[in-house]
This record gives structure tokens, C-alpha cells and sequence, in this order.
């Protein structure tokens, strides 16, 4: 590029005008510039898919309404702030007279069976695939890639009631610094008691929800914000005992059932896509969202970034976060992508501009 030539911004945005040629995405990052005068262009590549590439003519970007320069980091929320429920997209905040949009945690799981981080086909003990003997480096694998909190499931303990994995899971609370939570064989009060005594942030309760719902109020009321409600459903009933026993209980009508009891979340997990990649189930983390006013975090089907950008649209109703497993790990969605697209640091047009 000429020293003559005015510097070009090294991050661009396409409008709503140039979605069709930029492919759907919105963020692309300067790779160069090639010709001069009248021809001059530049050569972008797409944020979320480095391999997307486009040439762009100088006077098209010079038109605002194809696109812009630069992308920012999503505003965050202020305590002066309204919900605007008619909008469906965010919140007002009103002393800066900015518009925050709505984000997701995305949450990394980690799986134990027998001291090993694998992964269950829609729940199926038979249909194992391990991933890795060290769970605690992998557990900090994902804080160093910008993990804000982690997911642990002890499917020994889900199983068996047995605690089984109790070692591994106080060596990933001492190694990391991000709040940990844990589900699986959660259905005592002495039990939670001890998970929250050797570190973890949240214990989910899930077989005790449906079996003693009251043991669940007492234990919210006992660690205030540290317990959650694990909801694993198949075909909108919840199943129990890690997932080899079916109730008659609808998923929503026991999400419902927890309003006003202090819990901090719920854990929605739809079994049929649990691990499949084959995407999450909208239609019924949305009638979950519905349901209760707490907030629930989505699991099961995760297997691209679509897949999140999808779950973002339900933000606004109460979906906060996600937890992703085996696309993960396989590689079908990258952490640090993930966050860019739908996290605390996603990526959103320009409020000011003007073109170089």
C-alpha cells in the first residue's frame, strides 16, 4: 500500500445492503489493498470463517449504506437500564441513552466417567466417546480460551449416586480461577453441602427436582445463588437417574413449579439432540423460557456457531447461556469464535463512522 494513500481501517462491517455478497456475515478484517485510483480495492476476510473471502471496490465502501469501518465490542450492561420487551432484542440504557444488546455465556462441559472426560450419545451409557485422561488440563484448556464458567457432569454419580469422580473434581476447582458447577448424583443436602464446601460455585439438582422438590427449596434457601435445576427432558417429559428413567412430569410444568424459590437457573437439556450436533431444540427451550421467569441455560445439539447465533434470538426471553460439549472438542465450533459471535465481547456495528 502507497505511504501516499490514506491508511484503511483494519476492521470492517457489512451492511444490511451487502449481506447477499458478503455471504451473511457481518465482520471482516483487512487483509490488503490491491490497484489504484478508480480500481483501487481491498481484499476482506470474513471474521467467523477466515477462509470467506471478498474484493471489494474503494467507492462501494465509501457507500454507508453497504458498509462501514470497524466493529466494536458489545456495550455493557449499566444499573440504569430498562427491558424493552416489544423489541425483543435488548436493553435501553437510560443514561447513556445507548442500546445494549442481549449475550450469552457460553459454558464448556466437561463429562466424567471413571476419572475421564468423554461425551454420551443422547444420554446412552453404551455410547461412549472419550475425549481426553486429563480432565483438569482440559479444564484448563477452556479458562485460558476465554471460558467465564465451566460445566461439570459426573455421570458415575448420575448412574450410580456413588461419588466417584470426587478427586478429579476438587483438582479442577483448585487449578482454576472461573466459577465451576456440577451435576450428576446430586440428591442430599449432606452431598451439596460438600461440593460447595471444596470449591464449586453451583451444584445442579436434577432426580431431586422431580423426586423432592422441597429437599431442592430448602437448599436454595441454605446457599443462596449456588443452586440450579437441571431439567433433562425427552419428548417434553422429564427423565431422571441419568436419563434411564422417564416421569410423567412435562419439563415446563417443573420449571414452573420453581418460581419464587430462590433457584438460580435452570439447566434445560433436551436428550434426542444431546450430543448429536444436529443443532439445539428452539421450540422447546423457548416454551421453557415461557414457562418461568428464571433464567435457563440451553444444552444439547450445539454443533456450529449458527447453532449459537440461532440461540441468541432467545436471549431476550431468558435463555442466558449455553453449555457446549462434543462440538468442542470434534472442532465444529471454536471457543474463541463462539465468544465473538454471541459472548460478553460480541462484536457489534459501529455506533459512529466515516469512511476514510
Amino acid at each position: 500500500m502507497s505511504r501516499s494513500q490514506p491508511r484503511l481501517p483494519p476492521h470492517w462491517t457489512a451492511q444490511a445492503a451487502a449481506l447477499s455478497e458478503s455471504g451473511g456475515h457481518r465482520h471482516f478484517r483487512l487483509l490488503g489493498a490491491r490497484g489504484r485510483g478508480s480500481e483501487r480495492a481491498i481484499e476482506l476476510s470474513a471474521l467467523l470463517d477466515p477462509a470467506f473471502r471478498l474484493v471489494v471496490p474503494l467507492k462501494q465502501l465509501r457507500d454507508q449504506r453497504h458498509w462501514l469501518p470497524g466493529w466494536q465490542q458489545l456495550p455493557q450492561p449499566e444499573p440504569e437500564t430498562e427491558t424493552l420487551p416489544e423489541s425483543g432484542q435488548g436493553r435501553w440504557n437510560t443514561t447513556q441513552r445507548q442500546f445494549l444488546f442481549a449475550a450469552m455465556q457460553i459454558i464448556p462441559a466437561i463429562d466424567l466417567l471413571d476419572g475421564q472426560c468423554v461425551r454420551l450419545h443422547q444420554g446412552d451409557y453404551d455410547r461412549v466417546t472419550r475425549f481426553s485422561d486429563d480432565p483438569v488440563a482440559q479444564a484448563l484448556s477452556w479458562q485460558e480460551q476465554g471460558a467465564e464458567r465451566l460445566h461439570l457432569v459426573d455421570l458415575d454419580g448420575a448412574r450410580s449416586g456413588l461419588p466417584v469422580n470426587d478427586a478429579v473434581v476438587r483438582a479442577i476447582t483448585a487449578a482454576l480461577t472461573i466459577p465451576v458447577q456440577l451435576g450428576g448424583g446430586v440428591r442430599t443436602t449432606e452431598r451439596a453441602d460438600d461440593l460447595l464446601a471444596c470449591g464449586l460455585d453451583r451444584v445442579i439438582l436434577g432426580t431431586v427436582a422431580i423426586e423432592q422438590p422441597e429437599l431442592v427449596r430448602q437448599l436454595a434457601a441454605r446457599h443462596p445463588g449456588r443452586i440450579v435445576v437441571g431439567i433433562d427432558a425427552r419428548n417434553g417429559q422429564v427423565a431422571t437417574r441419568g436419563w434411564i428413567e422417564e416421569s410423567h412430569t412435562m419439563a415446563t410444568e417443573l420449571a414452573a413449579s420453581f418460581e419464587g424459590s430462590g433457584v438460580a437457573a435452570i439447566i434445560s437439556t433436551d436428550i434426542a439432540t444431546d450430543g448429536t450436533l444436529a443443532g439445539p431444540n428452539l421450540e422447546a427451550l423457548r416454551a421453557m423460557a415461557d414457562a418461568s421467569s428464571l433464567p435457563v441455560i440451553a444444552s444439547g445439539g450445539v454443533g456450529s456457531v449458527t447453532d449459537l447465533l440461532a440461540l441468541l434470538s432467545l436471549a431476550p426471553l431468558g435463555v442466558e447461556g449455553v453449555i457446549v460439549g462434543r462440538a468442542l472438542y470434534d472442532g465444529s465450533v471454536d471457543l474463541g469464535e463462539a465468544l465473538q459471535a454471541v459472548g460478553s465481547a460480541r462484536l457489534q456495528d459501529p455506533l459512529d463512522a466515516t469512511v476514510c
